[in-house]
This record gives C-alpha cells, sequence and structure tokens, in this order.
C-alpha cells in the first residue's frame, strides 16, 4: 500500500470556449489521454530534477493541512510562477493530447485521488477507519513536524476519502496502465 501510495505521488511531482476539463465529469477519453501525457513529461521531469528543480516542486505539490490535495494543479501553478519556461514546455507536450496546462493539472489531479481510493480500497479499505480513529493523546506526543506532517497526511487522506464514485469507476479503467507506468518510474 506504502509504496503505491509514494509511487503515485512521485508522479504527482512530474512538474509536480468549453468549460474546464475538470468541471464536468470525468469521462474515460480524458483519462486515457491524461494517462498517455505522462511518458511524453519525462525529458522535463529529468531536466528539472537535473537542474536542482525538484526539491522545489515536491514542497510546492505536497499536501498541507487546511487545503485540497490538488498535486497536478499545485505543480502546475508553480511552475507558471516560479519556472515559466518549464510551464510553457509542459503546455506544449499536453496539447496534442488535447489540454491546455490548467486543463492536465485539473484533469490528473482527479485522476490521481481517484486511483489513490480506488489502490487504498484494494489494497487496504481499513488504511482511511485507523487514521480518523487514532487517539489524539498520541498525536499530541508527537514531535511538532512529525504531527505537521501527520495533518498533511490528513489532508491528502481527507480528498482521497471523498473521490467522487464515478471518477473512481473512470480510474478503474485505466489503473492497469497507471500502476505499470509508477512502477517503472519509482525505484523499489
Amino acid at each position: 500500500m506504502l509504496k503505491t501510495f509514494f509511487a503515485a505521488l512521485a508522479v504527482a511531482f512530474l512538474a509536480s470556449g468549453a468549460a474546464l476539463a475538470g468541471d464536468g465529469p470525468l469521462t474515460e477519453d480524458q483519462a486515457k489521454r491524461f494517462v498517455k501525457t505522462l511518458p511524453a513529461l519525462e525529458s522535463l521531469k529529468k531536466e528539472m530534477d537535473e537542474e536542482g528543480k525538484s526539491e522545489h516542486m515536491r514542497v510546492a505539490t505536497q499536501p498541507k493541512a487546511g487545503e485540497a490535495f490538488k498535486p497536478y494543479s499545485n505543480a502546475v501553478a508553480a511552475l507558471k510562477k516560479d519556472f515559466p519556461a518549464d510551464h510553457a514546455r509542459l503546455a506544449k507536450a499536453v496539447k496534442p493530447y488535447g489540454f491546455s496546462a490548467k486543463e492536465w493539472g485539473v484533469v490528473g489531479d482527479r485522476i490521481m485521488i481517484a486511483h489513490l481510493a480506488n489502490k487504498m480500497q484494494e489494497e487496504d479499505p481499513r488504511t482511511m477507519e485507523m487514521m480518523e480513529n487514532m487517539d489524539q493523546s498520541m498525536i499530541d506526543m508527537m514531535p511538532p513536524e512529525m504531527r505537521e506532517r501527520l495533518a498533511n497526511t490528513f489532508a491528502m487522506m481527507e480528498t482521497v476519502k471523498n473521490a467522487p464514485a464515478e471518477d473512481r469507476e473512470v480510474v478503474a479503467k485505466v489503473g492497469d496502465e497507471l500502476d505499470e507506468y509508477m512502477e517503472t518510474e519509482t525505484p523499489s
């Protein structure tokens, strides 16, 4: 379960007159097109790693208490603000798949959240229940940094817990492809 969770987060840090792609129902076509973008962004990810930008992107995209978990949208926003040339490369890379950079981020969020929800249900459906039932006195005894990390994890888990059933159903159709991509991208 944790390996899948961290693999999903690693992918989220890649860059970590129609309505915005995320406004309506998530479609199987959107999910398939999104998955096809992931290998297309590998050169951008590699160059950002080599240029030392990955740590900045990791911080910008990590879950934060009090905020909805939006790893891809946060990555797009961080690129636009802090690395505009890389944002332009992202936009150019996802355009052939029918996305603007912003749409790609919104669709990516929905896909990743639904995928994480599906994986949690598949691998250990009790995880969410266990986290919700953690004894507050145990949390209070943790060092402040650990409490902050736990609060951030809870924020992410809350978003995952509320993944729409319709999104989860669509993402289940591309789940194997997502897993296959993540397994090749995440060191064992």
